[in-house]
């Protein structure tokens, strides 16, 4: 039945299509013979791909001009099992015309039909962003989305696209299956897809409202009831975002300036608690009978109470249906019964939920230039829910307008912020407005979002429901002698059109205005793709690695452990979903460690989703579990070789080929050689050179590490460490469970560096770099470090650079890692390589600085999904110090350090680390690290400045711990 229907339509349109062909050749047969006498030459279209296109859709869909240069003869058409073609697929071709006018006329390629080819296959992310909608109100959302994550982001323009099944998480929830979208890739390009098997939608936006679409169709409401996912401004949130009263309020608690208003509300259900110091009132009206005495007075009084200045009045409706400035009058302040008729006459036409506005008209003095006497500009500003639910103001952008006339982004040309001021004379104002708008748009938002925070699922209209992106339109007026911004409405999420024709007109700016919104897209669709997953963990570690699990508790991870202490004395009960007590202290049996711990899950019939292990010791044998249960993880190969530092240096001399696109790899490499007994030494040494290092050849956190200048100190050293460091029990996670074996290694002179990488699949998906003040003299002990480095731009790409080779061809596959390495005159130089997640302080300040949770990443790839973290500049610079027990454990002990401490913790802009409050194992020549104490600020002078401040404070800066020497050379 479909089939014919859909047939006989697309049958039709052939016909028109054929009629309108021939009517283009007899004109291109005209305009061949007036060229041809005028002795010009024209480029000649093939008839097929070229014809005229009369304006036959609505307001929604109309952005076509009148020509169509692409193939239409494209399958548009629903999936299979469709038994009839839904009534708002008449203006499918509508919606795709303006998708291709779009890509045609901005030197994008043409939408490509791979609907005969199914994807049977996800991208390695997971993810599925679909957005409902005619590609109008969101072109920049898409072409963004598809740069950011390459063919997740999906445009779907048929709600017979989408199915809606019960969801397997919870059967009371429904989840979206996406059977055909057109997906779109980075460079711009798309394709129309069909997937088999269906996509889960892991992210909704619903453009499909009555109140977007003018009317035309409502085909999304009914996909919201109930929905599993994440979705942008629910049906219920919009009627809070769209409610222009409810936003005033909303300013007044974000400090942003608005014209005193007096509303008028029809059975809205809304509660309305207006500050006591607000220039607001509402009275709340049930019926329209009987109602002009009560709009008459109130108004009355309303004027009465206005300041001298406000000589002109605006009267608008409110609403989700009402928007483009439909149903905005204005009048003259001394003329109350225009005023009070326009109000009662705007009231008989709200539907329930609908209000109206009187407020004072907000514009420039026409005093104060020729301009201003005539025009006026609204002033728009963009704010995304960007990582970490923190607002971001992206973009403001202005448009000029008749004075007399409502101005609106359908009747305005988009312009520069920056460009407006300077062309009406403001430029002296420029900063501080800007300042003001940026602020005052982002407190905005973070009070919606506090708002919603306190609303019931039920209110929210869903689970997933949230609002992600807002446009606040602003208009200048004078205020105690200056301009001010005032705020005149929110806009919900589809206000990105008029962001979107800016950066058409400015192509340099593209994906600005949304970049944040398309990665809250992804975090919330990553987030809700590990909900659930349950991950064996192979021991915690110390106490002060309690973070993981909060972290894997707070994205609702489940936590299979396993660890050494008895069940019954288990510390963290509540943050472990299940507990296996197993000893794989003795590493030399990973293979079979392995076997064992696979066994115990059949029998407890524990079924996971992944493996992974934040703990140094551990990773091999993390590696071998995945390999042994076909998981996503380091791998073997390239896990043995991270944990041996001879075999990591010996693999990488031996990459000596050419690389087209990087360096070769054993450029990164110094003399490096195993050595298990004190015979072995004098040939070792021979071989690296005087002075060398030795260290042991699994150890970790520089435990033991010495510098040596001659074959009998270096014996010494050797013979000492051996006796001190023989078995795991003498100092519990430094790599002795693989044994003590040492390596002799020749010293690389420079500063240096640590990358902390994520990668999937042997691709670099993320890198965060820090630099690392100078060691302690006598030992390899860090000192001090700092984020994001100091280096030169070039200096750090050549570090991401050289780690990412080294971790790749040494056979390291998917994880996170961490790479310790020199920068020397001659580049970089490989120390080690640690293949699991930084320690110490590292992702804490990496969540800080960029907003990405490390923890979350490892434990995203242990489960098979790939990260898609945020590519933004960093939002502060940190700089720290450690404490070490030969300097400070009395210090850290003694009361005042544990006050100062608990106060610290209380500042945004300082970060505390305990890294280890055991020093049983702590001794002149193998002490750990006891805390890490940051601070963070703006730049790097700044941080310097607090750090050393607070340092001396706390009595950690001492004549033999130079703090202010430690963290001389970040600059």
């Amino acid at each position: 039945m479909f089939k014919r229907i859909f047939n006989k339509r697309f049958s039709q349109f052939n016909v028109f299509h054929r009629s309108i062909r021939r009517d283009s050749f007899f004109i291109q047969q005209r305009m061949s013979a007036k060229n041809k006498d005028s002795g010009r030459q024209v480029k000649k279209y093939p008839l097929a791909t070229l014809f005229l296109k009369q304006l036959t859709a609505d307001k929604y869909t109309t952005a076509l001009g009148s020509y169509c240069a692409w193939n239409r003869h494209v399958n548009l058409s629903p999936p299979d099992f469709v038994k009839e073609v839904p009534e708002n697929d008449k203006h499918i071709y509508n919606y795709y015309d303006a998708l291709q006018y779009t890509l045609y006329e901005t030197n994008y390629a043409e939408t490509e039909d791979r609907t005969t080819d199914p994807r049977t296959t996800l991208p390695g992310s997971g993810i599925s962003i679909v957005i409902l909608a005619s590609p109008v109100e969101c072109m920049a959302i898409l072409l963004e989305g598809g740069r950011r994550c390459p063919g997740d982001m999906l445009l779907v323009m048929s709600k017979s696209w989408i199915t809606v099944v019960p969801s397997d998480l919870d059967p009371s929830m429904n989840k979206l299956l996406v059977h055909k979208a057109i997906s779109f890739e980075s460079g711009g390009r798309s394709f129309i897809d069909v997937f088999d098997p269906p996509r889960r939608v892991t992210y909704f936006v619903n453009f499909f409202t009555r109140s977007i679409t003018d009317g035309q169709t409502g085909d999304g409401e009914d996909l919201e009831v109930n929905l599993e996912c994440p979705m942008s401004s629910s049906l219920k949130l919009v009627r809070r975002t769209d409610d222009k009263f409810w936003t005033r309020i909303i300013m007044a608690e974000a400090n942003v300036a608005y014209p005193a208003t007096l509303a008028f509300a029809y059975k809205v259900s809304l509660q309305y608690d207006i500050p006591n110091d607000a220039k607001l009132k509402v009275v709340k009206l049930s019926s329209k009978e009987g109602i002009e005495n009560v709009m008459q007075e109130e108004i009355l009084s309303f004027l009465n109470r206005l300041d001298e200045n406000a000589d002109r009045m605006v009267v608008k409706p409110s609403g989700v249906k009402w928007h483009g400035s439909v149903g905005v009058t204005f009048h003259p302040r001394n003329e109350p019964k225009r005023i009070i008729d326009a109000a009662i006459q705007l009231f008989m036409a709200l539907d329930a939920g609908d209000g109206i506005l009187v407020e004072v008209f907000c514009g420039p003095d026409e005093n104060d230039s020729e301009l201003m006497r005539d025009y006026s500009f609204r002033l728009r500003a963009n704010v995304c829910r960007g990582p970490n639910d923190v607002p971001i103001t992206t973009t403001l952008i202005c448009g000029v307008g008749k004075k007399n006339e409502p101005i609106n982004g359908d009747n305005t040309k988009p312009q520069s912020y920056e460009s407006t001021m300077i062309e009406w004379g403001l430029e002296n104002d420029m900063e501080r407005i800007k300042k003001l708008v940026v602020k005052g748009s982002a407190n905005i938002l973070k009070s919606i979002i506090r708002h919603e925070n306190a609303l019931t699922i039920e209110e929210k209209g869903g689970i997933g429901a949230q609002t992600d992106v807002i446009g606040i339109d602003y208009f200048l007026r004078k205020k105690e002698g200056v301009y001010v911004p005032y705020g005149i409405e929110v806009n919900s999420h589809d206000c990105t059109i008029n962001c979107q024709l800016f950066e058409f007109i400015n192509p340099s700016l593209s994906g600005y205005s949304v970049a944040p919104l398309i990665q809250t897209m992804i975090d919330r669709s990553q987030a809700f793709l590990i909900a659930g997953k349950k991950i064996l963990l192979l021991n915690l570690g110390v106490s002060s690695k309690r973070f993981i699990l909060d972290s894997a508790k707070k994205h609702r991870i489940k936590v299979v452990l396993v660890d050494t202490f008895p069940e019954d004395s288990s510390p963290i009960p509540d943050l472990v979903d299940q507990y296996i007590q197993y000893d794989s202290s003795d590493h030399t049996k990973d293979d079979e460690h392995a076997d064992k711990i696979i066994e115990i899950l059949e029998q407890q019939d524990i079924g996971i989703d992944g493996c992974c292990t934040f703990w140094e010791d551990c990773g091999p044998l993390a590696a071998i579990i995945n390999e042994k249960l076909d998981l996503c993880g380091a791998g073997v190969k390239g896990a043995l070789a991270a944990k041996k530092k001879s075999e990591t240096h010996q693999v990488l001399s031996r990459r000596t080929g050419d690389i087209p696109h990087f360096p070769r790899t054993y450029l990164y490499t110094e003399k490096s050689i195993h050595v298990e007994d004190v015979n072995d030494l004098p040939s070792a040494v021979e071989e690296v050179g005087l002075p060398c290092i030795l260290k042991l050849e699994y150890g970790s956190s520089a435990v033991g590490v010495k510098l040596c200048h001659d074959l009998e100190e270096c014996t010494k050293m050797f013979t000492g460490l051996r006796e001190h460091l023989t078995c795991e029990s003498d100092h519990p996670g430094i790599g002795l469970g693989h044994g003590n074996s040492m390596v002799v290694m020749k010293p690389i002179v420079g500063t240096e560096h640590d990358v902390d990488l994520v990668l999937f699949e042997r691709q670099l998906v993320a890198a965060y770099v820090s630099d690392n003040g100078p060691t302690r003299p006598g030992s390899f002990t860090e000192t001090a470090a700092c984020m994001p480095s100091c280096l030169r731009s070039d200096k750090v790409g050549q570090l991401v650079t050289a780690a990412y080779q080294c971790c790749t061809e040494i056979g390291l596959e998917s994880g996170v890692f961490n790479v310790e390495l020199k920068m020397t005159p001659t580049g970089p130089k490989l120390i080690e390589i640690n293949a699991r997640m930084g320690g110490f302080y590292n992702r804490h300040w990496i969540l800080k600085c960029y907003g990405v949770d490390m923890v979350r990443c490892a434990f995203m790839i242990a489960s098979g999904i790939k990260p898609i973290p945020p590519k933004i500049v960093p939002s502060c610079h940190i700089m720290g110090v450690m404490c070490v027990p030969s300097m400070h454990a009395e210090v850290f002990l003694s009361q005042k350090f544990k006050d100062a401490v608990a106060e610290l913790k209380r500042q945004e802009d300082v970060i505390y680390t305990l890294i280890e409050d055991d020093f049983s194992y702590a001794t002149a020549k193998t002490e750990e690290p006891i805390c890490n104490i940051a601070v963070c600020a703006k730049n790097t002078a700044k941080a310097k400045s607090k750090l050393l401040a607070l340092c001396s404070n706390l009595e950690v800066t001492t004549e033999q711990y130079d703090i202010p020497h430690y963290v001389s050379q970040f600059r």
